[in-house]
């Protein structure tokens, strides 16, 4: 990897500036299209754009940049003058070509091109990773997505390890005072009410049925029933069914009346499975994106970022390339779209998909939810990396990167990000509820934030566009075999069931078996 592209992540290097982008005029927002993620604001080297559940711009900070143009996922911002675009020497002969530089992209590539395909991958943003990386702003690596990794067991970490991808992790185990390894959570009501362990507010006779209602939870049948519904049938406790709330919530983005009793439980199995080797990587998700580049370079594939496609080419019937922004065209005999199900649509032409696959396509959930990172002046819960809260308007879950990785906060600053669902269109009034729970749980709050990063998942959001509903989980989600010969899908919209973005690797694994 090339240092400047290595400077793709730290929008106070002037050199990210001068390189990455051209020169513009006078650029223009259309709020109407923004999905409120943050990524301009994040990236921008003068603070000239900010956040409210809509990018706003503010003009007599801007100096024309275009470091906003290729951050947005959604092309949300237009100079008067288009950006000067650098040839690019694309290359052929190509065995694969991956759309999109995400997770599922980048794990793609990395075991293609060990096995000697010869790949290429197309982001259009710039810097890859979609939401599995981070970006350095006022000082604080603030994800753009990814915040619970889980650790070397979890199904990332294994890949990881399967494809050579070197990355070091940071565990509980790792965090043990005095041979005492930290819980991975405590709970935190809005009443009030703290608890350490399900035990403090749960009977022993709660305790087992609750162990039995998880247990029931892997039959057949328990697809089709909320864990809310699931879990009133065996412990009808309220709090516990708040606490079940609040952490399929912050593992998903979905209530528990939402989500089926059997994806519940695989959270639940899959977080214990984990246990003391819950952790995080060095360096944050990062790192992921770093060791997983590392690994598709040395096997000599390439990576094209401010790359947008913008057709994937077809011919009898079959992929076999695709268009650029610049009208360019790059042909494989295969193509993997890891974009998400709205832009395959869009790419290959709703007339060329069967009406079956095109109404599946049309017809999937997606899940509106969000996050506020906040920079720290004192952690806000020490003891443990997360808290659940229970209870409370809006805020279900927050986790602290900086309790295991302090380098990603400023020297004695902290970081946490606190999760979410949205349950309206107001973004505005969302985002005050949250405040609103934030000052009820920590009533010293204002005087300690120093940064405060919204980042919103709104209108089909890439890599969120298939929830975890009932009826949307498991094998009901899509293959990624398409009906379109040549053409193929990774991301987290693919069957399998686990803890948000720790699917992503199940759907690369059935990948590699299809085109194995």
């Amino acid at each position: 990897m090339t240092s400047y592209e290595f400077q793709i992540y730290d929008t106070t290097d002037r050199l990210f500036v001068q390189l990455s982008y051209g020169e513009g005029d006078e650029m223009r927002l259309n709020r109407d299209c923004c999905t409120g993620c943050g990524y301009c604001l994040l990236v921008c080297p003068h603070d000239a754009l900010g956040n409210d559940g809509w990018a706003f711009l503010r003009p007599e900070r801007c100096t024309d940049c275009n470091a906003c143009l290729y951050a947005c996922p959604n092309g949300c911002f237009t100079p008067d003058r288009p950006p000067r675009r650098r040839a690019r020497n694309y290359g052929d002969g190509y065995d694969a070509l991956i759309i999109g530089a995400g997770l599922g992209g980048l794990m793609t590539a990395a075991a293609l091109a060990r096995q000697g395909w010869q790949v290429a991958l197309f982001e259009q943003l710039g810097f890859p990773g979609g939401r599995y990386t981070e970006i350095r702003y006022h000082g604080y690596q603030i994800t753009t997505g990814a915040w619970t990794p889980l650790g070397p067991r979890s199904n990332i970490g294994r890949f990881l390890a399967e494809v050579g991808a070197q990355v070091r992790w940071i565990t509980l185990r790792d965090r043990a005072v005095g041979g005492r390894v930290p819980d991975l959570f405590h709970i935190a009501f809005a009443d009030g009410r703290y608890y350490r362990r399900f035990d403090e507010f749960l009977t022993s006779r709660e305790m087992r049925a609750y162990a039995r209602a998880l247990a029931m939870g892997r039959r057949p049948g328990a697809e089709g029933i909320s864990i809310h519904d699931h879990l009133a049938r065996w412990v009808p406790n309220p709090d516990l069914l708040a606490v079940a709330d609040a952490n399929v919530c912050t593992a998903s983005g979905l209530r528990a009346t939402q989500v089926p009793a059997s994806e519940y439980t695989v959270i639940v199995q899959e977080t214990r499975a984990v246990g003391a080797d819950f952790g995080f990587p060095i360096g944050g998700p990062r790192a992921i994106v770093q060791a997983l580049l590392q690994v598709v370079r040395k096997a000599g594939g390439r990576l094209f970022t401010r790359s947008p496609v913008t057709r994937i080419l077809l011919e009898d019937g079959r992929a076999v390339g695709v268009q650029l922004a610049t009208g360019e065209q790059v042909r494989a005999t295969r193509v993997i779209h890891n974009g998400g199900p709205a832009r395959l649509r869009r790419l290959v032409g709703e007339e060329n998909l069967p009406a079956d696959y095109r109404a599946r396509l049309r017809g999937l959930k997606d899940v509106p939810c969000g996050a506020l990172v906040l920079g720290l002046r004192e952690p806000l819960f020490p003891e443990v990396p997360m808290l659940l809260t229970p209870g409370a308007q809006r805020v279900v879950g927050i986790f602290a990167p900086t309790f295991f990785d302090p380098t990603l906060a400023p020297p004695d600053r902290h970081q946490v990000d606190v999760f979410f669902p949205l349950e309206s269109e107001d973004r505005r009034a969302e985002l005050a509820r949250v405040w609103e729970d934030l000052r009820t749980l920590f009533p010293r709050l204002d005087a300690l934030v120093e940064v405060a990063v919204p980042m919103l998942f709104t209108g089909g959001w890439t890599g969120a566009e298939s929830g975890q509903y009932v009826g949307q989980t498991g094998e009901a989600r899509l293959s990624p075999q398409t009906p379109i010969e040549g053409l193929y899908l990774v991301g987290m919209d693919l069957q399998g069931s686990a803890v948000a973005g720790d699917i992503v690797p199940l759907g690369v694994r059935r990948l590699l078996e299809v085109l194995a």
